[in-house]
C-alpha cells in the first residue's frame, strides 16, 4: 500500500542572525512544538507561491522568497510528507500570528535546543550550512 504524498513548504525568515519560529497551537497535530512556518502546497501552486500564500494567511505579511535551502521527507500519520524550505529575504507588514500560540526570534543554534517539529531539524541544519557559505 502506497502512502498519500503531501508537499509542504516552509520559510526561514532571518533578521540580524535570528530566525523566526512559531509554536504550534494546542489544537493542531504536533501541538506545542516549534516549527518553521509554512503549509501545504495546493494544486497548481509553485513552492514559492504557496509560501507567500501561507505567510499571508498565518501572519498577515507579504514575503519575498529567496533561495531554495533543502528538502526532507518523512512519514507521519500514514502520509509521506515532502517538506521544502526556502529562505525568505524580506517581508512587508507586521507579523501577527493567527494560528500559532506564540512566535520568537532565535539563533538557529539555539533553535535546535527547543522542542522542534522533527522534520524541521534537518532544514535548520541545512540553513546553518547555507548561511555559513554566504
Amino acid at each position: 500500500m502506497s502512502l498519500e504524498a503531501v508537499d509542504v513548504v516552509a520559510g526561514i525568515l532571518q533578521r540580524q542572525g535570528l530566525i523566526y519560529l512559531a509554536q504550534r497551537d494546542e489544537n493542531r497535530d504536533q501541538a506545542g512544538l516549534w516549527e518553521l512556518p509554512g503549509g501545504k502546497i495546493e494544486a497548481g501552486e509553485s513552492q514559492q507561491v504557496a509560501l507567500c500564500r501561507e505567510w499571508r494567511e498565518e501572519f498577515g505579511v507579504d514575503i519575498t522568497p529567496g533561495k531554495y535551502i533543502a528538502s526532507h521527507d518523512f512519514v507521519v500519520s500514514g502520509r509521506r510528507i515532502y517538506l521544502h524550505a526556502w529562505h525568505i529575504t524580506a517581508y512587508r507588514g507586521v507579523l501577527v500570528p493567527t494560528c500559532h500560540s506564540q512566535c520568537c526570534w532565535i539563533t538557529p543554534e539555539d533553535a535546535l535546543a527547543l522542542p522542534l517539529a522533527p522534520a524541521d531539524v534537518p532544514l535548520i541544519v541545512a540553513f546553518m550550512k547555507f548561511t555559513a557559505h554566504q
